[in-house]
């Protein structure tokens, strides 16, 4: 088997997806074998397809809706080790074995070219990469990806080296509520049999049951399960439920 028969795509949260011949979709609908839940992904967005020894890639849209490299491709394009694919909102790194090695860092300093180049640490979603004008004699800032280590551009959200995304999405703040458990505990308690802990807690409907059922002693007993109950809470969860 060609060993350049197996795929592998890398997206910007570090899954990676392996793809055998002779083909894989991709997209958002469950059929596919690589299923991208991405803003701007289709539900049968692209194809791979290996032939003549190598792996192509088809935009079934027929929107030129993807890019590769931060350029466009027209309909079928050929894939390469190293190449960074942009679906949507969802970024790709494609690994094929045995590939041409890279040109040397150093051979491409000897060169003397001055024309600007894709920088492709910085690829961002929007189908965009880094330009750097950076003459070469001049020191480009780099700083390590927080998973494989390697150097990357300092404003970069993927890492080019092993596709993950370098800033995690925002936690959520804890949610702050308007009551107060300890209040509420110690109503249930003290107070349970007249439902004022119910009261208290906006529940007015269930408070006025309490209140006219108190003489069943019945509605004391629950107050005071409730009122321990809102201790052994903590401040977030009550917050959720009760605001």
């Amino acid at each position: 088997m060609n060993p350049q028969a197996k795929l592998t795509l890398t997206d910007n949260y570090g899954q990676t997806y392996v793809v055998n011949p002779p083909s894989a979709q991709i997209g958002t609908s469950s059929q596919c074998i690589i299923v991208l839940d991405e803003p701007g992904v289709s539900d049968i967005h692209a194809e791979l397809h290996f032939q003549d020894d190598s792996w192509m890639l088809r935009d079934i849209t027929g929107e030129n809706s993807i890019n590769i490299n931060g350029e466009k491709i027209q309909s079928v394009q050929k894939l390469a080790n190293g190449d960074v694919l942009s679906i949507g909102g969802a970024i790709l790194r494609v690994a094929i074995p045995e590939t041409q090695p890279a040109v040397n860092q150093s051979q491409q300093q000897d060169g003397g070219s001055q024309t600007p180049v894709a920088d492709l640490s910085g690829f961002r979603s929007t189908g965009g990469a880094y330009i750097s004008d950076t003459q070469p004699n001049q020191a480009i800032p780099k700083k390590s990806c927080r998973a494989c280590h390697q150097p990357i551009h300092p404003e970069a959200e993927i890492c080019p080296h092993c596709g993950v995304r370098q800033t995690l999405p925002p936690t959520p703040a804890p949610k702050v509520g308007t009551k107060s458990r300890t209040t509420a505990g110690i109503l249930g308690i003290l107070l349970g049999g007249l439902g004022i802990h119910k009261f208290y807690l906006g529940q007015g409907g269930v408070g006025l049951l309490y209140l006219i059922f108190c003489w069943t002693y019945i509605p004391g007993i629950i107050g005071f399960i409730e009122g321990i109950s809102y201790f052994m809470m903590s401040d977030q969860q009550f917050a959720e439920k009760y605001g």
